[in-house]
């Protein structure tokens, strides 16, 4: 899976639907918090999300289904240079981590 976004975007809500290593969607509706990183790997992050990010139980799967987590873009945080980029997402309970990394494109625009 790869993320598209076109630089200055704001939608569409990212959703994702994470599974555990026996493919079940974990259920992040509860007792968990969230960090969300854009950037290269090794290097420090462009973006630094914690803020509109939710969890929930989900259901099914792309694209007919409900997501367990979402994360909802403010004005200007996509404002980066176009480009390849991994995407890190970090669910936390009781100070235990469960990390996703995704590749995710920023686009250009048309200015």
């Amino acid at each position: 899976m790869t993320v598209s976004y076109h630089s200055t975007a704001e939608r569409p809500i990212l959703k994702l639907w994470l599974e555990d290593d026996a493919g079940a969607l974990i259920d992040f509706s509860a007792g968990y918090t969230f960090s969300f990183k854009i950037g290269n790997a090794g290097s420090s992050a462009l973006l630094t999300k914690t803020s509109n990010i939710a969890g929930a139980a989900g259901a099914g799967s792309e694209p007919d289904g409900t997501p367990n987590v979402t994360i909802t873009w403010s004005a200007g945080e996509l404002e980066l240079t176009p480009g390849a980029y991994m995407g890190q997402l970090t669910a936390t309970s009781s100070s235990l981590d469960r990390v996703f990394v995704f590749p995710l494109e920023i686009l250009p625009v048309v200015t």
